[in-house]
């Protein structure tokens, strides 16, 4: 969450698709993030074929794309690698994962 709400250009996807990869991941809706390899999910639990690939699901929703995502650029400047204190200097809290159940602010 950190990179992509600092650099917002060189990803793909929005925060909101990373909200929803960390809701699903202990959900139990899909399969894929289940067992401990692609061989354990398919020849053991066969798991593929009693649920859903996450990954369809949020390629499906064309609101997590990143409308300022430029692909271009993003290849034309290679790996992003920041200084660690430039990276620690921004950090902030993810509230929309750490406080989605607590009580929201309201306006009188």
């Amino acid at each position: 969450f950190q990179l992509v709400n600092q650099f917002p250009d060189y990803f793909e996807f929005n925060p909101r698709y990373l909200l929803l990869q960390s809701e699903h991941i202990y959900s139990w809706r899909f399969g894929t993030l289940l067992c401990d390899s692609e061989q354990e999910r398919e020849v053991v639990a066969g798991i593929r074929q009693r649920t859903y690939c996450m990954w369809e699901y949020l390629d499906s929703i064309p609101d997590l794309i990143n409308p300022m995502f430029d692909r271009a650029t993003s290849e034309k400047a290679g790996v992003l690698l920041m200084p660690l204190p430039m990276l620690l200097r921004n950090v902030t809290l993810w509230v929309d994962r750490f406080c989605m159940y607590g009580a929201k602010a309201s306006i009188p």
